[in-house]
């Protein structure tokens, strides 16, 4: 499949896919029941790993994972990944964390992340993230539209 920006369907609430990483269950349920109910396409993953094999196959254009996955790759070594391999279309990156010194945020978005949301997040701070990762897709591509 070509997923040149000029070959993309427009991006919108209804057809944007959704990877989630996140550790515990019940969370991670959680969360997707919302952005569901909220009619985003959510497919969800126990690991930066495993989301990382799933997105080489089908690349999402939204990603949310939490920061630390105890061992092997983590959310910011994700993050760093997509930002080598996946130039376009842009991917919006989300990522949870217990760590909230300015310090440990600046790391974050020094490899890539768009968006740090401090965890717990409620229900509303994922999905006022989510909308605004999906304006800010909507205007990329809106950009690269007028190139083409």
């Amino acid at each position: 499949m070509d997923n040149t920006p000029s070959t993309l369907p427009k991006v919108t609430s209804r057809n944007l896919r959704v990877f989630l990483a996140v550790k515990d269950s019940d969370q991670r349920s959680h969360m997707e029941d919302n952005l569901v109910m909220d009619g985003f396409d959510v497919r969800t993953f126990s690991s930066a790993a495993t989301l990382w094999d799933a997105f080489q196959q089908r690349p999402a254009r939204m990603i949310i994972t939490e920061r630390r996955f105890g061992g092997g790759l983590s959310g910011l070594d994700l993050s760093r990944s997509i930002r080598k391999h996946y130039l376009l279309p842009y991917i919006y990156i989300v990522v949870l964390s217990t760590m909230s010194r300015l310090q440990e945020i600046k790391e974050g978005l020094a490899a890539g992340v768009d968006d740090y949301l401090v965890k717990p997040p409620n229900p509303l701070q994922v999905r006022s993230r989510v909308l605004v990762g999906l304006r800010w897709l909507q205007y990329i591509d809106s950009l690269h539209e007028e190139k083409s």
